[in-house]
C-alpha cells in the first residue's frame, strides 16, 4: 500500500472514529436531557400536587373556622334573645313586688308557707325586705293559721327584716339557727331560669337547628 493510500486509510479511520464518539456523545447528552427533563416535570407535578393539597387544606380549615364562626354569632344572638325575655320577666316580678298587690301578697304567703312546710320545726323566723315584712304581717294571722295546719300543731312565727334584697320574697328559718329555705324571688328566678331556659329557646326559635 502506497503512502497516499495510507494516510487516506487512517484518515478515513479516523473520521469514522470520530463520527462514533460524535453520535455516541450525542446520543449520550439526550439521555442525560431526556432523564433530566423527566426529573424536572416529576418534581414540578409533585411540588403542584403538595401545592394543591396546602391550598385545599388551607381552604378546609378557612371554611371550618367560618362556619365555628358563624355557629357562634347565632349562638349569641339566641343566647341575646333568651335574656332579654328573662330580664323582662324579672323587671314585671320585680314590678309585681313594688306594687303589693292582692296577687303579690297571696304569692308571699305561699313562699313563705312553702318555706315552713320544708323544715322539722314549729318555731321559725321568716325574712325578707322592709316592704315585704310589712306586707306579711298583714297576712300574719292566715299565714300562722296555715302553718298550723300544715304542721298540726301551733307554730311561732317571727318576722324580722332583711336588708339588701331587692326582687321580694322570703328567707323562712328555724329559730335556732340551724336550717333555712331560700324563697327569695332571686333565688327562684335563677333557678326556674336554668329550668326553663330549654323551653324559651324552643319557643323562641321552634328547635331550629344553627
Amino acid at each position: 500500500m502506497s503512502i497516499v493510500q495510507l494516510k487516506t486509510e487512517i484518515n478515513k479511520q479516523a473520521q469514522e472514529e470520530i463520527s462514533k464518539i460524535t453520535e455516541s456523545a450525542k446520543a449520550e447528552a439526550e439521555k442525560i436531557l431526556t432523564e433530566a427533563s423527566a426529573k424536572a416535570e416529576a418534581l414540578r407535578v409533585g411540588k403542584t400536587k403538595a401545592l394543591e393539597r396546602e391550598l385545599d387544606a388551607q381552604e378546609r380549615t378557612e371554611l371550618a373556622t367560618s362556619r365555628m364562626d358563624r355557629k357562634a354569632e347565632v349562638l349569641r344572638l339566641k343566647s341575646g334573645l333568651c335574656d332579654k325575655v328573662f330580664e323582662e320577666a324579672k323587671k314585671r316580678i320585680a314590678q309585681n313586688a313594688k306594687d303589693s298587690g292582692q296577687e303579690y301578697r297571696e304569692l308571699l304567703s305561699k313562699l313563705t308557707l312553702e318555706g315552713i312546710a320544708a323544715l322539722n320545726g314549729k318555731r321559725f323566723v321568716v325574712q325578707a325586705n322592709p316592704a315585704d315584712v310589712e306586707t306579711i304581717r298583714k297576712e300574719f294571722k292566715t299565714i300562722q293559721e296555715k302553718a298550723a295546719m300544715t304542721k298540726s300543731d301551733d307554730v311561732a312565727l317571727r318576722i324580722e327584716a332583711l336588708a339588701g334584697v331587692t326582687l321580694g320574697g322570703v328567707i323562712v328559718s328555724l329559730e335556732d339557727g340551724t336550717r333555712s329555705f331560700n324563697n327569695l324571688l332571686q333565688a327562684r328566678f335563677a333557678a326556674g331560669r336554668r329550668d326553663l331556659t330549654g323551653e324559651v329557646y324552643g319557643i323562641l326559635f321552634g328547635g331550629q337547628e344553627i
